[in-house]
Protein backbone atom coordinates (compact mmCIF):
# COMPACT_ATOMS: atom_id res chain seq x y z
CA UNK A 1 0.00 0.00 0.00
CA UNK A 2 1.50 3.36 -1.07
CA UNK A 3 1.37 6.05 1.07
CA UNK A 4 1.58 9.98 0.16
CA UNK A 5 1.58 13.20 2.13
CA UNK A 6 -1.52 14.75 0.69
CA UNK A 7 -1.84 18.07 2.54
CA UNK A 8 0.19 20.31 5.21
CA UNK A 9 -2.06 22.56 7.13
CA UNK A 10 -0.50 24.76 9.87
CA UNK A 11 -2.60 26.19 12.84
CA UNK A 12 -1.98 28.00 16.13
CA UNK A 13 -3.93 25.32 18.52
CA UNK A 14 -4.97 22.15 17.46
CA UNK A 15 -7.34 20.10 19.37
CA UNK A 16 -7.17 16.02 18.74
CA UNK A 17 -11.12 14.89 19.18
CA UNK A 18 -14.29 16.29 19.01
CA UNK A 19 -16.27 16.09 22.26
CA UNK A 20 -17.34 18.57 25.09
CA UNK A 21 -13.42 19.08 26.44
CA UNK A 22 -12.74 19.69 22.94
CA UNK A 23 -15.09 21.83 21.52
CA UNK A 24 -15.39 23.86 25.06
CA UNK A 25 -11.12 24.37 24.84
CA UNK A 26 -11.89 25.60 20.63
CA UNK A 27 -13.94 28.40 22.21
CA UNK A 28 -11.67 29.23 24.79
CA UNK A 29 -8.76 29.35 23.07
CA UNK A 30 -10.28 31.17 20.02
CA UNK A 31 -10.92 34.34 22.57
CA UNK A 32 -7.28 35.04 21.61
CA UNK A 33 -7.58 35.49 18.06
CA UNK A 34 -5.67 32.36 17.05
CA UNK A 35 -6.12 30.07 14.81
CA UNK A 36 -7.68 27.29 16.08
CA UNK A 37 -8.38 23.20 14.76
CA UNK A 38 -10.17 20.43 15.29
CA UNK A 39 -9.07 17.43 13.98
CA UNK A 40 -11.42 14.00 14.69
CA UNK A 41 -11.80 10.89 13.62
CA UNK A 42 -15.34 11.59 13.36
CA UNK A 43 -17.87 14.47 12.84
CA UNK A 44 -16.75 17.14 15.49
CA UNK A 45 -19.43 17.25 17.77
CA UNK A 46 -21.20 13.09 16.66
CA UNK A 47 -20.38 9.72 17.70
CA UNK A 48 -18.86 10.63 20.76
CA UNK A 49 -19.81 9.96 24.52
CA UNK A 50 -20.49 13.65 25.09
CA UNK A 51 -23.33 13.15 22.31
CA UNK A 52 -24.59 9.88 23.64
CA UNK A 53 -24.09 11.08 26.86
CA UNK A 54 -27.21 11.20 29.22
CA UNK A 55 -26.10 15.46 29.13
CA UNK A 56 -25.75 15.78 33.18
CA UNK A 57 -23.31 17.19 35.51
CA UNK A 58 -22.44 18.24 38.83
CA UNK A 59 -21.94 21.61 40.05
CA UNK A 60 -22.52 23.43 43.50
CA UNK A 61 -24.10 26.79 43.91
CA UNK A 62 -27.47 25.72 41.61
CA UNK A 63 -29.45 23.98 44.43
CA UNK A 64 -31.25 26.57 46.93
CA UNK A 65 -30.44 24.92 50.16
CA UNK A 66 -27.84 25.55 52.71
CA UNK A 67 -24.65 24.02 53.46
CA UNK A 68 -23.13 23.41 49.40
CA UNK A 69 -20.25 24.83 48.96
CA UNK A 70 -16.79 23.49 46.61
CA UNK A 71 -15.40 22.18 49.01
CA UNK A 72 -17.89 19.61 50.11
CA UNK A 73 -17.74 18.72 46.43
CA UNK A 74 -14.05 18.26 46.45
CA UNK A 75 -14.77 16.21 49.74
CA UNK A 76 -17.26 14.38 48.38
CA UNK A 77 -14.86 13.65 45.03
CA UNK A 78 -11.88 12.54 46.72
CA UNK A 79 -13.42 10.21 48.69
CA UNK A 80 -15.38 8.38 46.02
CA UNK A 81 -11.78 8.09 44.53
CA UNK A 82 -10.04 6.57 47.76
CA UNK A 83 -8.11 9.31 48.28
CA UNK A 84 -5.59 8.79 45.37
CA UNK A 85 -6.98 11.45 43.28
CA UNK A 86 -4.31 15.07 42.46
CA UNK A 87 -6.34 17.21 44.68
CA UNK A 88 -5.35 19.82 42.35
CA UNK A 89 -7.36 18.90 39.70
CA UNK A 90 -10.21 18.05 42.01
CA UNK A 91 -10.06 22.00 43.43
CA UNK A 92 -10.15 23.36 40.09
CA UNK A 93 -13.21 21.48 38.84
CA UNK A 94 -15.22 21.98 41.63
CA UNK A 95 -13.93 25.73 41.93
CA UNK A 96 -14.93 26.66 38.34
CA UNK A 97 -17.92 24.34 37.08
CA UNK A 98 -20.25 26.57 38.44
CA UNK A 99 -19.60 28.96 35.96
CA UNK A 100 -19.78 26.65 33.18
CA UNK A 101 -23.68 26.56 33.54
CA UNK A 102 -24.05 30.31 32.83
CA UNK A 103 -21.11 30.04 29.82
CA UNK A 104 -23.27 26.91 28.15
CA UNK A 105 -26.72 28.79 28.08
CA UNK A 106 -24.35 31.56 26.41
CA UNK A 107 -23.33 28.96 23.70
CA UNK A 108 -27.04 28.04 23.14
CA UNK A 109 -27.53 24.96 25.34
CA UNK A 110 -30.70 24.45 27.04
CA UNK A 111 -31.38 22.70 30.72
CA UNK A 112 -34.09 21.10 32.32
CA UNK A 113 -36.43 23.69 34.01
CA UNK A 114 -39.34 23.72 36.26
CA UNK A 115 -40.92 27.24 36.22
CA UNK A 116 -38.11 28.43 34.64
CA UNK A 117 -35.50 27.31 37.66
CA UNK A 118 -32.89 24.76 37.08
CA UNK A 119 -33.51 21.51 37.86
CA UNK A 120 -31.20 20.37 40.63
CA UNK A 121 -31.32 16.48 42.12
CA UNK A 122 -29.01 14.20 44.02
CA UNK A 123 -26.84 11.72 42.73
CA UNK A 124 -25.11 8.68 44.57
CA UNK A 125 -22.02 9.72 46.40
CA UNK A 126 -22.52 13.44 46.86
CA UNK A 127 -23.68 15.01 49.85
CA UNK A 128 -26.03 17.47 48.44
CA UNK A 129 -28.15 17.89 45.46
CA UNK A 130 -26.33 19.32 42.96
CA UNK A 131 -27.01 17.46 39.65
CA UNK A 132 -28.20 19.50 36.38
CA UNK A 133 -29.24 18.12 33.05
CA UNK A 134 -29.42 19.26 29.41
CA UNK A 135 -32.94 19.47 27.71
CA UNK A 136 -34.50 15.45 27.27
CA UNK A 137 -31.59 14.25 29.22
CA UNK A 138 -29.33 13.86 25.44
CA UNK A 139 -25.70 14.49 25.30
CA UNK A 140 -25.97 15.59 21.48
CA UNK A 141 -28.21 18.42 22.78
CA UNK A 142 -24.55 19.57 24.64
CA UNK A 143 -22.12 18.93 21.61
CA UNK A 144 -24.46 20.29 19.45
CA UNK A 145 -24.47 23.87 20.41
CA UNK A 146 -21.34 23.97 21.17
CA UNK A 147 -20.21 22.84 17.63
CA UNK A 148 -22.35 25.37 15.86
CA UNK A 149 -21.26 28.34 18.05
CA UNK A 150 -17.58 27.49 17.19
CA UNK A 151 -18.15 27.38 13.82
CA UNK A 152 -19.99 30.59 14.02
CA UNK A 153 -16.60 32.32 16.08
CA UNK A 154 -14.21 30.51 13.38
CA UNK A 155 -13.22 27.29 14.78
CA UNK A 156 -11.63 24.80 11.86
CA UNK A 157 -12.46 21.19 11.40
CA UNK A 158 -10.38 18.73 10.02
CA UNK A 159 -12.99 15.61 9.73
CA UNK A 160 -12.35 12.02 8.93
CA UNK A 161 -8.79 11.72 9.91
CA UNK A 162 -6.90 9.88 12.51
CA UNK A 163 -4.37 10.83 13.74
CA UNK A 164 -1.60 8.40 14.20
CA UNK A 165 1.71 10.30 15.64
CA UNK A 166 2.44 13.09 17.40
CA UNK A 167 5.26 15.35 16.01
CA UNK A 168 8.17 16.64 18.39
CA UNK A 169 10.94 19.20 17.92
CA UNK A 170 13.17 18.80 20.98
CA UNK A 171 11.07 18.51 23.61
CA UNK A 172 8.47 20.46 22.18
CA UNK A 173 5.28 19.64 20.52
CA UNK A 174 4.77 20.72 16.56
CA UNK A 175 2.26 18.64 14.97
CA UNK A 176 0.53 15.70 14.68
CA UNK A 177 0.77 13.37 11.35
CA UNK A 178 -2.75 11.93 10.54
CA UNK A 179 -4.43 9.36 7.98
CA UNK A 180 -7.53 10.46 6.68
CA UNK A 181 -10.09 7.50 5.68
CA UNK A 182 -8.49 7.35 1.82
CA UNK A 183 -4.96 6.35 2.46
CA UNK A 184 -3.97 9.97 2.38
CA UNK A 185 -1.34 11.11 5.29
CA UNK A 186 -1.94 14.61 6.71
CA UNK A 187 1.03 16.75 8.40
CA UNK A 188 -0.42 19.48 10.56
CA UNK A 189 1.26 21.75 12.35
CA UNK A 190 0.64 23.95 15.65
CA UNK A 191 2.34 25.56 18.19
CA UNK A 192 0.19 23.93 21.33
CA UNK A 193 -1.56 20.66 20.99
CA UNK A 194 -4.66 19.40 23.12
CA UNK A 195 -5.49 16.13 23.62
CA UNK A 196 -8.91 14.84 24.08
CA UNK A 197 -10.11 11.89 22.72
CA UNK A 198 -12.07 10.24 25.69
CA UNK A 199 -11.36 7.00 27.13
CA UNK A 200 -10.69 3.45 26.03
CA UNK A 201 -14.44 2.03 26.90
CA UNK A 202 -14.61 -0.22 23.99
CA UNK A 203 -11.33 -2.76 24.91
CA UNK A 204 -14.09 -4.48 26.77
CA UNK A 205 -16.76 -7.06 25.49
CA UNK A 206 -19.71 -5.11 26.80
CA UNK A 207 -19.50 -1.15 26.99
CA UNK A 208 -21.60 1.73 26.92
CA UNK A 209 -19.07 3.79 24.83
CA UNK A 210 -19.47 5.21 21.67
CA UNK A 211 -17.84 3.04 18.82
CA UNK A 212 -14.11 4.24 18.26
CA UNK A 213 -13.53 5.12 22.00
CA UNK A 214 -10.16 3.11 21.78
CA UNK A 215 -7.67 4.79 23.49
CA UNK A 216 -5.83 7.07 20.66
CA UNK A 217 -5.09 9.77 23.07
CA UNK A 218 -3.33 7.10 25.71
CA UNK A 219 -1.59 5.52 22.85
CA UNK A 220 -0.53 8.89 21.13
CA UNK A 221 0.90 10.44 24.33
CA UNK A 222 2.70 7.17 25.70
CA UNK A 223 4.63 6.81 22.09
CA UNK A 224 5.73 10.69 22.46
CA UNK A 225 6.60 9.98 26.16
CA UNK A 226 4.16 11.60 28.40
CA UNK A 227 3.11 9.42 31.83
CA UNK A 228 0.40 7.88 31.93
CA UNK A 229 -1.62 6.68 35.68
CA UNK A 230 -3.90 5.17 37.06
CA UNK A 231 -4.79 2.79 34.18
CA UNK A 232 -5.83 -0.09 36.49
CA UNK A 233 -9.14 1.88 36.95
CA UNK A 234 -12.24 1.57 34.85
CA UNK A 235 -15.17 2.39 35.86
CA UNK A 236 -18.06 -0.24 34.86
CA UNK A 237 -21.71 0.83 34.81
CA UNK A 238 -23.94 -1.38 37.00
CA UNK A 239 -27.11 -1.79 34.95
CA UNK A 240 -27.31 -1.43 31.31
CA UNK A 241 -29.35 -3.51 28.85
CA UNK A 242 -29.87 -4.10 25.84
CA UNK A 243 -28.55 -6.84 22.90
CA UNK A 244 -25.11 -5.18 23.09
CA UNK A 245 -25.61 -4.05 26.97
CA UNK A 246 -24.68 -1.15 25.94
CA UNK A 247 -27.65 1.11 26.68
CA UNK A 248 -27.79 2.60 30.26
CA UNK A 249 -30.53 2.55 32.61
CA UNK A 250 -30.01 4.55 35.53
CA UNK A 251 -29.71 2.91 39.15
CA UNK A 252 -29.41 6.64 40.44
CA UNK A 253 -33.00 7.64 38.72
CA UNK A 254 -34.79 4.75 39.72
CA UNK A 255 -33.88 3.13 42.90
CA UNK A 256 -34.37 6.48 45.07
CA UNK A 257 -38.06 6.32 43.89
CA UNK A 258 -38.98 2.58 44.59
CA UNK A 259 -37.12 0.26 41.94
CA UNK A 260 -35.24 -2.81 42.89
CA UNK A 261 -32.37 -4.95 41.26
CA UNK A 262 -33.15 -9.05 41.70
CA UNK A 263 -31.58 -12.14 41.29
CA UNK A 264 -32.85 -15.58 40.07
CA UNK A 265 -34.45 -16.11 43.12
CA UNK A 266 -36.31 -12.97 43.14
CA UNK A 267 -34.37 -11.10 45.97
CA UNK A 268 -33.87 -7.39 46.90
CA UNK A 269 -30.05 -7.75 46.95
CA UNK A 270 -29.04 -4.38 48.23
CA UNK A 271 -32.09 -5.35 50.99
CA UNK A 272 -30.11 -8.69 51.25
CA UNK A 273 -27.22 -6.75 51.83
CA UNK A 274 -28.03 -4.67 54.34
CA UNK A 275 -28.12 -1.66 52.21
CA UNK A 276 -30.89 1.18 52.23
CA UNK A 277 -28.98 4.57 51.20
CA UNK A 278 -28.78 4.61 48.05
CA UNK A 279 -27.29 7.60 47.74
CA UNK A 280 -24.21 5.84 49.22
CA UNK A 281 -24.02 3.52 46.99
CA UNK A 282 -21.23 4.56 44.25
CA UNK A 283 -21.35 2.94 40.34
CA UNK A 284 -17.78 0.67 41.66
CA UNK A 285 -19.74 -0.70 45.34
CA UNK A 286 -23.14 -1.59 42.71
CA UNK A 287 -21.45 -2.89 40.12
CA UNK A 288 -19.24 -5.28 42.40
CA UNK A 289 -22.51 -6.61 44.02
CA UNK A 290 -24.71 -6.76 40.91
CA UNK A 291 -21.17 -8.88 39.14
CA UNK A 292 -20.77 -11.03 42.61
CA UNK A 293 -25.14 -12.35 42.05
CA UNK A 294 -24.10 -13.04 38.40
CA UNK A 295 -21.73 -15.01 39.33
CA UNK A 296 -23.21 -17.03 41.75
CA UNK A 297 -26.08 -18.33 39.79
CA UNK A 298 -25.97 -16.39 36.18
CA UNK A 299 -29.31 -14.48 37.05
CA UNK A 300 -30.87 -14.61 33.91
CA UNK A 301 -28.25 -15.10 31.28
CA UNK A 302 -25.55 -13.51 32.95
CA UNK A 303 -27.87 -10.69 34.14
CA UNK A 304 -30.05 -9.42 37.24
CA UNK A 305 -33.42 -8.00 36.91
CA UNK A 306 -34.52 -4.34 37.47
CA UNK A 307 -37.93 -4.31 39.05
CA UNK A 308 -40.10 -1.23 38.25
CA UNK A 309 -43.32 -2.63 39.52
CA UNK A 310 -42.42 -1.74 42.80
CA UNK A 311 -42.58 1.94 42.02
CA UNK A 312 -44.89 3.55 43.42
CA UNK A 313 -48.05 5.11 40.87
CA UNK A 314 -47.65 8.49 42.32
CA UNK A 315 -43.26 8.66 42.06
CA UNK A 316 -44.45 6.83 38.34
CA UNK A 317 -46.72 9.83 37.40
CA UNK A 318 -44.31 11.99 38.77
CA UNK A 319 -41.48 10.36 36.70
CA UNK A 320 -44.27 10.41 33.48
CA UNK A 321 -44.73 14.17 34.21
CA UNK A 322 -40.77 15.05 34.69
CA UNK A 323 -39.54 13.52 31.52
CA UNK A 324 -37.61 10.85 33.77
CA UNK A 325 -39.60 7.86 32.13
CA UNK A 326 -41.57 8.12 29.35
CA UNK A 327 -44.76 5.99 28.22
CA UNK A 328 -43.69 2.64 26.77
CA UNK A 329 -40.32 3.22 27.25
CA UNK A 330 -39.47 1.23 31.03
CA UNK A 331 -41.05 -2.36 30.64
CA UNK A 332 -42.08 -3.93 34.50
CA UNK A 333 -38.88 -5.92 34.88
CA UNK A 334 -35.55 -5.33 32.57
CA UNK A 335 -32.32 -7.88 32.67
CA UNK A 336 -29.32 -6.03 33.35
CA UNK A 337 -25.68 -6.23 34.12
CA UNK A 338 -22.60 -3.86 34.03
CA UNK A 339 -20.93 -2.48 31.10
CA UNK A 340 -17.51 -0.63 30.80
CA UNK A 341 -18.28 2.77 30.85
CA UNK A 342 -15.40 5.65 31.90
CA UNK A 343 -11.87 4.84 32.27
CA UNK A 344 -10.72 6.81 35.16
CA UNK A 345 -7.17 6.33 34.12
CA UNK A 346 -4.94 8.48 31.58
CA UNK A 347 -2.55 11.23 30.98
CA UNK A 348 -0.72 12.39 33.98
CA UNK A 349 -1.28 16.40 33.82
CA UNK A 350 -1.42 19.10 36.59
CA UNK A 351 -3.86 21.49 37.44
CA UNK A 352 -2.96 23.46 34.15
CA UNK A 353 -3.98 20.46 31.94
CA UNK A 354 -0.23 20.48 31.15
CA UNK A 355 1.20 16.57 30.54
CA UNK A 356 5.66 16.02 30.91
CA UNK A 357 6.17 17.52 26.89
CA UNK A 358 5.92 20.95 26.49
CA UNK A 359 3.15 22.16 24.19
CA UNK A 360 1.08 18.95 25.01
CA UNK A 361 -2.26 19.62 27.21
CA UNK A 362 -5.16 16.91 27.55
CA UNK A 363 -8.33 17.30 29.37
CA UNK A 364 -11.69 15.26 29.35
CA UNK A 365 -10.99 11.68 30.27
CA UNK A 366 -8.38 11.35 27.99
CA UNK A 367 -6.67 12.37 31.59
CA UNK A 368 -5.74 10.42 34.48
CA UNK A 369 -5.39 12.99 37.36
CA UNK A 370 -9.15 13.76 38.33
CA UNK A 371 -10.92 10.94 39.60
CA UNK A 372 -8.95 8.08 41.35
CA UNK A 373 -9.73 5.16 41.88
CA UNK A 374 -13.34 5.67 41.02
CA UNK A 375 -15.69 8.27 39.07
CA UNK A 376 -18.31 10.39 40.96
CA UNK A 377 -21.50 10.56 39.41
CA UNK A 378 -21.71 13.76 37.50
CA UNK A 379 -17.85 14.72 36.99
CA UNK A 380 -17.48 13.36 33.89
CA UNK A 381 -18.85 16.30 31.95
CA UNK A 382 -18.06 18.71 34.44
CA UNK A 383 -14.45 17.77 34.14
CA UNK A 384 -14.19 17.96 30.66
CA UNK A 385 -16.18 21.79 30.91
CA UNK A 386 -14.04 22.86 33.23
CA UNK A 387 -10.43 21.70 32.28
CA UNK A 388 -11.64 22.39 28.48
CA UNK A 389 -11.53 25.74 29.31
CA UNK A 390 -8.46 25.60 31.28
CA UNK A 391 -6.43 24.08 28.44
CA UNK A 392 -7.70 26.16 25.68
CA UNK A 393 -6.49 29.43 27.95
CA UNK A 394 -3.29 27.48 28.87
CA UNK A 395 -2.40 26.50 25.69
CA UNK A 396 -3.49 29.76 23.63
CA UNK A 397 -0.57 31.25 26.33
CA UNK A 398 1.96 29.14 25.61
CA UNK A 399 0.77 29.76 21.47
CA UNK A 400 1.36 33.31 21.69
CA UNK A 401 4.73 33.12 23.03
CA UNK A 402 5.48 30.79 20.68
CA UNK A 403 7.00 31.10 16.60
CA UNK A 404 5.48 28.83 14.09
CA UNK A 405 7.94 25.65 13.97
CA UNK A 406 7.92 23.41 10.49
CA UNK A 407 7.96 19.45 12.00
CA UNK A 408 11.21 17.82 11.35
CA UNK A 409 11.45 16.35 8.16
CA UNK A 410 12.86 13.04 10.20
CA UNK A 411 9.59 13.33 12.35
CA UNK A 412 7.50 13.36 9.46
CA UNK A 413 9.45 10.91 7.48
CA UNK A 414 9.82 8.04 10.47
CA UNK A 415 5.71 8.75 10.84
CA UNK A 416 5.05 7.55 7.25
CA UNK A 417 7.35 4.45 7.37
CA UNK A 418 5.88 3.34 10.61
CA UNK A 419 2.66 3.93 8.85
CA UNK A 420 3.99 1.65 5.46
CA UNK A 421 5.55 -0.97 7.66
CA UNK A 422 2.23 -1.09 9.68
CA UNK A 423 0.60 -1.55 6.52
CA UNK A 424 2.66 -4.26 4.73
CA UNK A 425 1.83 -7.39 7.36
CA UNK A 426 2.43 -10.83 5.87
CA UNK A 427 -0.98 -12.63 6.50
CA UNK A 428 -4.24 -11.86 5.79
CA UNK A 429 -5.93 -12.13 9.20
CA UNK A 430 -9.55 -11.18 10.38
CA UNK A 431 -8.98 -7.68 12.31
CA UNK A 432 -12.91 -7.96 13.46
CA UNK A 433 -11.92 -11.06 14.98
CA UNK A 434 -8.76 -10.17 16.79
CA UNK A 435 -10.18 -7.40 18.24
CA UNK A 436 -13.12 -9.49 19.56
CA UNK A 437 -10.90 -11.96 20.83
CA UNK A 438 -8.81 -8.81 23.12
CA UNK A 439 -12.61 -7.32 24.31
CA UNK A 440 -13.54 -11.00 25.35
CA UNK A 441 -10.43 -11.33 27.48
CA UNK A 442 -10.43 -8.32 28.67
CA UNK A 443 -13.88 -8.81 29.76
CA UNK A 444 -13.05 -12.33 31.35
CA UNK A 445 -9.54 -11.41 32.90
CA UNK A 446 -9.26 -7.78 33.08
CA UNK A 447 -12.42 -7.09 33.91
CA UNK A 448 -14.69 -6.15 37.17
CA UNK A 449 -13.50 -9.08 39.58
CA UNK A 450 -9.60 -9.72 38.68
CA UNK A 451 -6.81 -11.84 40.33
CA UNK A 452 -3.26 -12.52 40.00
CA UNK A 453 -3.73 -15.78 37.86
CA UNK A 454 -6.38 -14.14 35.43
CA UNK A 455 -3.96 -11.03 35.14
CA UNK A 456 -1.18 -12.84 34.35
CA UNK A 457 -2.85 -15.23 31.61
CA UNK A 458 -4.24 -11.90 29.90
CA UNK A 459 -1.12 -10.67 29.69
CA UNK A 460 0.03 -13.54 27.72
CA UNK A 461 -2.86 -13.45 25.60
CA UNK A 462 -2.19 -9.88 24.86
CA UNK A 463 1.29 -10.51 23.89
CA UNK A 464 0.00 -13.04 21.59
CA UNK A 465 -2.49 -11.07 20.15
CA UNK A 466 0.48 -8.44 19.22
CA UNK A 467 2.41 -10.94 17.25
CA UNK A 468 -0.80 -11.67 14.89
CA UNK A 469 -1.49 -8.24 15.18
CA UNK A 470 1.73 -7.20 13.98
CA UNK A 471 1.79 -9.62 10.45
CA UNK A 472 -1.89 -8.70 9.23
CA UNK A 473 -1.45 -6.80 5.65
CA UNK A 474 -3.68 -4.02 5.04
CA UNK A 475 -4.33 -3.86 1.58
CA UNK A 476 -6.50 -0.82 1.53
CA UNK A 477 -7.11 2.63 3.63
CA UNK A 478 -10.05 0.87 5.62
CA UNK A 479 -7.91 -2.14 6.71
CA UNK A 480 -5.07 0.27 7.89
CA UNK A 481 -7.78 2.04 9.64
CA UNK A 482 -8.50 -0.67 11.60
CA UNK A 483 -5.18 -2.22 12.39
CA UNK A 484 -4.38 1.29 14.26
CA UNK A 485 -6.79 1.59 15.85
CA UNK A 486 -6.55 -2.31 17.18
CA UNK A 487 -2.91 -1.19 17.28
CA UNK A 488 -3.49 1.59 19.88
CA UNK A 489 -6.27 -0.28 21.96
CA UNK A 490 -4.15 -3.31 22.23
CA UNK A 491 -1.42 -1.10 23.71
CA UNK A 492 -4.01 0.07 26.06
CA UNK A 493 -4.99 -3.10 27.35
CA UNK A 494 -1.17 -4.14 28.55
CA UNK A 495 -1.38 -0.78 30.62
CA UNK A 496 -4.74 -1.26 32.22
CA UNK A 497 -3.21 -5.21 32.75
CA UNK A 498 0.07 -4.76 34.00
CA UNK A 499 -1.62 -1.96 35.96
CA UNK A 500 -3.71 -4.12 37.60
CA UNK A 501 -1.06 -6.72 38.47
CA UNK A 502 1.29 -4.38 40.44
CA UNK A 503 -1.94 -3.24 42.66
CA UNK A 504 -1.84 -5.75 45.12
CA UNK A 505 -5.08 -4.79 46.96
CA UNK A 506 -8.58 -3.84 46.59
CA UNK A 507 -9.53 -0.10 46.06
CA UNK A 508 -12.56 1.69 44.12
CA UNK A 509 -13.32 -0.39 40.43
CA UNK A 510 -9.97 -2.36 41.19
CA UNK A 511 -11.37 -5.25 42.90
CA UNK A 512 -8.79 -8.39 43.61
CA UNK A 513 -10.28 -11.31 45.99
CA UNK A 514 -6.88 -12.66 45.87
CA UNK A 515 -5.96 -9.11 47.92
CA UNK A 516 -9.44 -7.96 48.69
CA UNK A 517 -8.70 -4.84 51.02
CA UNK A 518 -7.59 -1.16 51.07
CA UNK A 519 -4.41 -1.35 52.14
CA UNK A 520 -3.62 2.94 52.62
CA UNK A 521 -0.78 1.41 54.72
CA UNK A 522 1.26 0.42 51.29
CA UNK A 523 -1.23 1.25 48.43
CA UNK A 524 -2.02 5.13 48.58
CA UNK A 525 -0.10 5.44 45.55
CA UNK A 526 -0.50 5.60 41.74
CA UNK A 527 0.69 3.73 39.60
CA UNK A 528 2.41 5.68 36.53
CA UNK A 529 3.34 4.31 33.21
CA UNK A 530 5.85 5.76 30.58
CA UNK A 531 7.59 4.29 27.97
CA UNK A 532 11.84 3.57 28.24
CA UNK A 533 14.49 2.17 26.47
CA UNK A 534 13.48 -1.27 27.74
CA UNK A 535 10.05 -0.76 27.13
CA UNK A 536 6.67 0.02 29.47
CA UNK A 537 7.72 0.83 32.88
CA UNK A 538 5.26 1.14 35.90
CA UNK A 539 6.11 3.01 39.06
CA UNK A 540 4.49 3.16 41.91
CA UNK A 541 4.34 7.00 43.33
CA UNK A 542 2.96 8.42 46.91
CA UNK A 543 0.15 10.71 46.66
CA UNK A 544 -0.22 13.25 49.76
CA UNK A 545 -2.24 12.23 52.19
CA UNK A 546 -5.68 14.07 52.29
CA UNK A 547 -5.98 16.84 54.61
Amino acid sequence: MKLKIAATIPTDILIIGGGAAGLRAAIEARKYGLDVTIVSESKVGFRNNTAIAAGGFATEGIWKGDGDSPEVHLSDTMKAGRFINDRHLVETMTRNIRQQVCDLMKFGCNFRKDDGELIVRQGAGHTYPRSVAIEAHKGINLSKPLRHYATGIGVSFIEGVLVTRLLRSDHRMVGVLGLDKNGQVVVISARSTILTTGGAGQLYLRSSNALGISGDSYALAYEAGATLRDMEFVQFYPTTWGKQVNRLRSYERYIPVGATLRNSREEDILKVRGIDNINSITRDKLTRIIMEEIIKDRGDEGKVIFDFTTISKENTRELYRSGLMLKGSSPEKLPVAPSAHFFMGGIKVNKNGETDITGLYAAGETCGSMHGANRLMGNAIAEALVFGTVTGKMAADKALKMDREIPPSCEVTDGVEMLTELASGSREINLEQLQKSLKQLMWDKVGIIRSQSSLEDARKDIIALWEQLRTALSTDSRQLFHKLKLTNISAVAEMVCRAALVRTESRGSHYRPDYSEENDADWLKTVEISLQEQGMRLTAVPVNQPG
